[in-house]
């Protein structure tokens, strides 16, 4: 049986005291991401993060002191090498722009990628530029899968659509050209774990602000925090 479950997609309140200054601390000293295929990295006070090959290949080490480098820095650690270059690089994958180069080394493995704060901020982003259908073809760097596609439509000021598992519906509006969508309905039903998995971060990412860029393909990239990043394939590109 389905019933209706709903999703608080609220912004979190702000944290005080002790709690803001843990959050804080645990806060990743750097991220980096790259493509073909998909990593990401993630640098923080205690563990380098490695995620690559779309979720196939993990590597986890204690973050060591970098030791400078040529226009940069360097992580050696057990397993994994990391190199920053200070200079401006291109995912490729969108019109964002990165302060570092990266390069990451697993034994004679080597991919390249782009790392710091992004410093070319998202221009906001018409409607006219999300309405239609849309294949979601990747969520987090890992491509989506389950019994029917994952989707999504923008429709006016409506949103709704299917996570591969569950459907989906709600609103959405932009703040200051950041998408902003909630609260949203969404189906129950029972699937297999990843493709559970994957609803639950089609829906965690549509519970964040997310950023809109478009890349050489006529993909659209929806970015927020961490790992929720989603890129949507029109579903009719000709009518595009």
């Amino acid at each position: 049986m389905k019933f209706a479950l709903t999703l608080a997609f609220a912004v979190p309140t702000m944290l005080l005291g002790g709690t803001a200054l843990a959050q804080r601390e645990r806060a990743p000293l750097y991220e980096a991401v790259g493509t073909e295929p998909g990593w990401t990295l993630v640098i923080d006070r205690d563990l380098i993060r490695y995620v690559g090959d779309y979720g196939r290949t993990r590597v986890t080490a204690s973050t060591p002191e970098p030791r400078p480098s040529f226009n940069g820095r360097r992580y050696v650690a057990d397993r994994i090498t990391v190199d920053i270059t200070n200079v401006r690089c291109s995912d490729g994958m969108s019109d964002r722009v990165y302060p570092d180069k990266v390069t990451v080394t697993i034994g004679r493995r080597t991919v390249s990628g782009c790392g710091g704060r992004s410093i070319v901020a998202p221009a906001p982003a018409p409607a006219s530029l999300l309405s239609g259908a849309w294949r979601i073809e990747s969520v987090g760097g890992l491509p989506t899968r389950g019994p029917k596609p994952a989707t999504v439509t923008f429709t006016g000021n409506r949103i709704g659509g299917s996570t591969g598992c569950n459907n989906f519906g709600g609103t959405y509006r932009f703040e200051r050209g950041f998408l902003v969508a909630g609260p949203l309905m969404a189906t129950q039903m029972g699937c297999q774990p990843g493709v559970m998995a994957q609803e639950l971060a089609i829906l965690g990412a549509f519970n964040q602000r997310l950023s809109i860029s478009s890349n050489r393909g006529g993909k659209l990239v929806l970015s927020g925090r961490g790992q929720a990043r989603l890129v949507l394939v029109p579903t009719f590109p000709g009518r595009r």
